[in-house]
């Protein structure tokens, strides 16, 4: 009789140790600050990337999402005012760019259609190729579709 009060006395000691530690479900949340995305343990993302979705994400050392231009590691991205990353030519503020499959932005000779063109951290020299989808520095949308990403 003694093995089995030991036993269920462990057992609700257990219960009521697993049920006193909080659980989150990872996602993105709204706050007053801005769109955070809370890991599984309650953190928050703080200056790094999320992949949700096959699409990524970056939230700053304020755990805010980020939209428009990124600097990260020395390199130049572009999200969306939605938060996606995106990928291929596009024209924002009037100046035509070059995103590679990693959202990265590339400078410098690069062939598209058949053409090569001068890419620069401000855009094309010379003036680039149509490009349909057009943003605002801020991540809105002028005209156009949003590119999948990765």
């Amino acid at each position: 009789m003694r093995k089995k009060y030991f036993a269920m006395s462990a057992l609700t000691l257990a219960l009521i140790a697993g049920s006193a530690m909080t659980s989150f479900a990872a996602g993105f949340v709204n706050t007053s600050q801005g769109v955070k995305y809370q890991w599984g343990s309650g953190d928050y993302c703080t200056n790094n990337w999320v992949n949700y979705k096959n699409n990524w994400f970056f939230f700053g050392s304020d755990q805010i999402m980020r939209t428009g231009w990124i600097q990260k590691d020395g390199n130049w991205y572009f999200a969306s005012d939605t938060g996606e990353l995106q990928a291929g030519i596009m024209k924002i503020n009037g100046n035509v760019y070059y995103m590679d499959g990693n959202c990265k932005l590339l400078t410098g000779n690069i062939s598209y259609n058949g053409k090569t063109h001068t890419f620069t951290e401000n855009g094309t020299t010379d003036g680039g190729p149509y490009v349909y989808t057009e943003w605002n520095s801020n991540g809105t949308l002028k005209r156009g579709v949003k590119f999948g990403v990765r």
